[in-house]
């Protein structure tokens, strides 16, 4: 093979997560874990709010998903069109000779085909995010991490009150 597949890393909070660029000390990243260690997070659950709130909840991600996937195929339509657009004109002349070389050709399937590729892995990524494999369910985290914003924004407010006082 020419490459590898990476080896699945294992989940980490959005504050743990390697791309965060946020600046929480080490003592805050500490106390949002003895959150999460808990057998039950003080935030809601998806499944604790009421059954229009999660079918809401669930169209907005459907239709988050749809336009994703709508886009992913829209670019692969559109590359693969402008390669055979090319491929007729290399091989036909409309309006201009007909290509003496290869490789206006080759061009041309590669616009034709590799399109393809890319959706292939835009779609497997879409639907990974959708539904990942291996960590909590995006909703959950979503409202875990709204919540623990909250508590940190009351602790920090509370802190600056105690300050001023």
């Amino acid at each position: 093979m020419f490459w590898k597949r990476k080896a699945k890393s294992e989940w980490l909070p959005w504050y743990r997560a390697p791309g965060y660029k946020g600046n929480l000390t080490e003592a805050q990243k500490r106390q949002l874990d003895s959150f999460r260690t808990q057998d039950r997070h003080p935030a809601a659950s998806y499944s604790d709010l009421p059954d229009e709130v999660q079918s809401y909840i669930s169209r907005l991600e459907l239709e988050n998903y749809d336009f994703k996937q709508g886009k992913a195929a829209g670019a692969t339509l559109v590359g693969s069109a402008f390669g055979a657009l090319m491929l007729g004109a290399s091989h036909f002349g409309v309006n201009i000779p007909p290509a003496n070389s290869i490789w206006s050709y080759i061009v041309a399937l590669l616009f034709l085909i590799v399109p393809w590729f890319h959706y292939s892995w835009q779609w497997k990524r879409n639907a990974d995010e959708f539904q990942p494999r291996g960590g909590p369910r995006p909703v959950n985290e979503h409202i875990k991490q709204e919540w623990e914003l909250a508590y940190l924004e009351r602790l920090y407010l509370q802190e600056r009150h105690s300050q001023e006082g």
